[in-house]
């Protein structure tokens, strides 16, 4: 992860919140762990690569953006970066719990990741940036 600020429109990691959330709940409700597997995939390469690489992210600014979005706010990029690290990495611990045969502990590991990734799309509460900022932000001078 980047420790330099950069830039990105406020509302792309809303739209992937929304996404994600929008994924994982609907595979729970069907009882299906590869859509759960799926996010995982999405936000791990979303990680891994730069942003040209993501797919809600390039979804977001091909198609939904030039459509609804008017004025671009920006924010700094790091604290939903980190929150999408964090949500990667426990979609990525669900995905191994389905594969070790442990379907509760993976639905849980997944629903903490909906319910969170809801909240921040819907209310503006991303705990993963809070956490970001309460202990890896650099000290402002």
């Amino acid at each position: 992860m980047s420790t330099t600020a950069s830039p990105i429109d406020v509302n792309v990691p809303r739209f992937n919140q929304a996404v994600i959330a929008l994924l994982t709940g609907v595979g729970f409700v069907l009882n299906q762990p590869v859509l759960v597997f799926v996010s995982f995939a999405i936000l791990f390469v979303s990680r891994a690569f730069s942003p040209r690489y993501a797919p809600l992210t390039q979804f977001y600014l091909r198609f939904v953006r030039p459509r609804f979005s008017t004025a671009i706010q920006t924010e700094d990029s790091r604290a939903p970066a980190f929150a999408q690290m964090l949500g990667s990495l426990m979609l990525g611990m669900g995905t191994i719990a389905f594969l070790a045969g442990l379907p509760v502990i993976g639905w849980i590991l997944s629903l903490i990741v909906t319910a969170l990734a809801g909240l921040a799309a819907t209310a503006n509460i991303c705990v993963g940036c809070i956490l970001y900022q309460r202990f890896l932000e650099p000290a402002r001078a």
